[in-house]
């Protein structure tokens, strides 16, 4: 019976390294996104953008360039690497398109896909140092749970993290310099086609292995030596640089990005969880907006307790200190991997939360390092690395520590990180569902579609209404219709300044017959354009000339709240009229001289339904660069003027009580003496900007004076009664400095 043994436990070992990756791929996902016709659960957020840029692809004929496609932000059209929309399997799959299905997905199986890599690469990298298939087996499990490679899965061709797993796997398995050579073109390029940050990484690790072989042949001027190594890194630099190419990155019009610094990494990001759940042991604290997302860097318990494990192992155990050859073959990845953190960190340094210093940079370096604004992901090949060194370690201590210290590591990651893996998971949960159309199912908007010639989305702004514009579009691509906007990884000027005609012109009333209108979010309406507004799925319409026999209802407003803000996600954004800037997170900027703003006004919604007995507008507003006068006109008659600084104030405009009388009010700003980028020596910019509207409230500005002289009489009050008090206790205070003085008796 004891003779079967060994082998039972060999095919057991060798189901579970098989089981490992389909049980990690359960807990972290819903295995229902492996059927790639289930499609509803990705038409939302980061994913709508992503299947959509591939649906797209699949349904324009093969043409030059064959990455592009205009049928999102037409007419300029994107490349298709620039809706993160994996040009790899994008490329398979549009060459399989005619027997796929018309609805399709493959970022579903592409998760599935990564897991298992994960898996396979981890264990292919800690074999040659395991000292037996069973602590292979637990270090694969190991390289498996680091938690930023599941925080990614929004931007699904960033969990491909096996792509760093290989990339070390060449760096210290292989040993042949040829062959290392063809592994690195190989894993670069396949890189080129998934995403240019993974790239970086990839680069840096590839860059330390240059580095080793570089440094002793420059020493000892070897010529020849030195000009093999640059062609060798000609050769291989050149197949990232052909599949970024063939992946769309240099065709379509110039892109523009900003906002280095933003999305950096604390320096408490490895210990800090961020999410009160996303920890049973640890801790959270919350970072700003960036941090807390690009910057995720998390590492879980049990991950940081093998690694500082193992820097005690190293110190008191000899066995442990066999790890040196190994550690010591580390060193050339020391100046790429300081870069890498360096990046990582910005020039904008965090340590929970608390800047700690920032370092001014130069614009034009700024505007250069934007193109890895997303900077915080750096630290994976660096974390990955550390993980692998203390692996290692762990692997030469003595056989007793090592059972002990791999099982646990697992079982206090797992722990550890079950908020962690039920938020992840969840992610996942509409995959459960088959219904694809959940805010616009009424089979309507096909008969509606198929009228038009495209379809125009008002305003231009995805994330006013997203999960909205990914099912419209949806339906409208499936009929090979354009659509006259796009969520972009990089904005493109050329489609935003043809966005911006199309506003304009539809705020002068001037529309194409030929296409249908959907507005994100109930919008101001020209004159004119009113009578051809209609309402499907609770979604206001301009139906296609074709199309307007059909019966529709009329769309109502639905009360607006008194008080509104202007950034993208805002109803504000959609009330705002002439000359103004595509709304940003937080506002809106006057493009020019003269800026309107049309509120319907009967549609207000103001606290227990009485309209102020003295109203007012109190607004939130900056000026550009330097201060600058507005005057403000109420439906045509100026009513103040606003004295703006560069830092944001609250300004109050006194309204007549006649307001109301209206269907609707109009405010019209007019600035003087607006400014461009251009004119500051900022940059080509030369839109006139002037004030920036961050959030209008219509308030009774005698409720607001009631309080404010409520609060003044209390502060009186209250001084008052300090000075009462200070009367009282003087006279003591005095007698008893007295008595001090005086001599005592004898």
């Amino acid at each position: 019976m004891t003779s079967y043994l060994p082998e039972a436990l060999k095919w057991l070992r060798r189901g579970l390294t098989v089981a490992a990756p389909i049980l990690l791929f359960c807990l972290f996902f819903h295995v229902e996104i492996l059927d790639p016709t289930r499609i509803g659960w990705l038409l939302d957020e980061d994913w709508g953008q992503h299947v959509l840029g591939w649906h797209a692809f699949r349904n324009v004929p093969w043409a030059w360039p064959f990455n592009y496609q205009n049928l999102l932000a037409w007419p300029t059209g994107i490349s298709i690497i620039y809706t993160d929309s994996n040009p790899f399997f994008s490329f398979i799959f549009k060459a399989l398109s005619p027997i796929l299905p018309d609805n399709f997905q493959f970022i579903g199986p592409w998760f599935g896909l990564c897991v298992v890599m994960q898996f396979f690469f981890g264990y292919k990298l800690v074999r040659p140092h395991a000292p037996g298939p069973w602590a292979a087996l637990a270090g694969a499990i190991i390289m498996t749970l680091l938690p930023a490679l599941y925080y990614r899965m929004r931007h699904d061709t960033l969990v491909a993290h096996f792509l760093i797993l290989w990339t070390l796997w060449i760096f210290f398995n292989v040993k042949n310099e040829k062959h290392k050579n063809w592994w690195y073109a190989a894993s670069l390029g396949v890189t080129g086609f998934l995403h240019p940050y993974m790239l970086f990484m990839m680069a840096a690790v590839w860059g330390g292995d240059v580095l080793r072989k570089f440094i002793p042949a420059a020493k000892a001027l070897d010529r020849k030596q030195i000009l093999l190594i640059i062609r060798d890194c000609a050769l291989i630099f050149a197949c990232p640089m052909i599949a970024l190419g063939l992946s769309g990155a240099y065709s379509g019009s110039s892109a523009e990005a900003r906002g280095y610094g933003f999305y950096s990494m604390g320096l408490d990001a490895p210990i800090n969880p961020v999410q009160p759940d996303f920890s049973f042991f640890i801790r959270s604290h919350p970072q700003d907006m960036g941090q807390y997302f690009e910057g995720f860097q998390y590492m879980g318990l049990g991950i940081l307790g093998l690694l500082i494990g193992a820097v005690l192992l190293y110190q008191i155990t000899f066995s442990a200190r066999q790890a040196r050859p190994f550690i010591d073959s580390c060193k050339p990845l020391i100046i790429p991997f300081i870069c890498l953190l360096i990046v990582a960190v910005s020039n904008h340094v965090q340590f929970y939360d608390i800047t700690l210093f920032r370092i001014p940079l130069p614009q034009y370096l700024l505007e250069k390092l934007a193109v890895l604004r997303a900077s915080g992901r750096f630290f994976w090949p660096i974390a990955y690395t550390l993980m692998l060194m203390a692996l290692v370690v762990v692997y030469k201590s003595r056989p007793k520590i090592m059972q002990v210290a791999l099982p646990a590591v697992i079982v206090i990651q797992l722990i550890d990180l079950q908020g962690f893996i039920a938020a992840m998971r969840a992610q996942t949960e509409l995959a459960r569902s088959t219904v694809i159309f959940d805010q616009a199912p009424d089979p309507l908007w096909d008969k509606l579609i198929s009228g038009a010639k495209g379809v125009d989305f008002y305003p231009a702004q995805v994330h006013l209404n997203d999960k909205l514009f990914y099912e419209i579009t949806w339906r409208a691509v499936s009929q090979k219709k354009p659509v006259n906007t796009m969520y972009m990884a990089r904005e493109n000027i050329g489609q935003r300044a043809i966005e911006l005609k199309g506003r304009e012109a539809y705020l002068n009333g001037q529309i194409d017959n030929d296409r249908l209108y959907v507005f994100l979010n109930q919008c101001y309406a020209p004159q004119n354009l009113q009578p051809l507004l209609r309402e499907v799925d609770g979604v206001w319409i301009i139906p296609p000339a074709s199309q307007r026999n059909l019966p529709l209802d009329h769309p109502e407003w639905k009360p607006i709240k008194a008080r509104m803000g202007f950034g993208f996600l805002n109803q504000g954004s959609c009330l705002l009229d002439k000359n103004w800037v595509p709304p940003e997170g937080d506002g809106a900027w006057t493009l020019g001289k003269r800026a309107e703003l049309v509120i319907p006004i009967q549609e207000i919604e103001f606290e227990n339904d009485a309209r102020p007995v003295k109203p007012s507008i109190r607004m939130v507003a900056k000026s550009f660069y330097r201060p600058m006068k507005v005057d403000v006109l109420i439906n045509g008659v100026k009513r103040g003027t606003m004295e703006l600084e560069k830092i944001r104030s609250y300004q109050d405009i006194p309204l007549p009580p006649s307001v109301f009388n209206r269907k609707d009010l109009k405010v019209t700003f007019v600035i003087d003496e607006p400014l461009s980028l251009k004119e500051l020596g900022r940059g080509e910019d030369d839109r006139l900007l002037g004030m920036k509207l961050f959030r209008l409230t219509i308030e009774d500005a005698a409720v607001r004076e009631k309080a404010e002289a409520e609060k003044q009489a209390k502060i009186a009050e209250a001084q008052s009664d300090l000075k009462a008090a200070v009367k009282t206790e003087t006279p003591g205070i005095a007698a008893g400095q007295q008595a001090a003085k005086a001599p005592a008796k004898p």
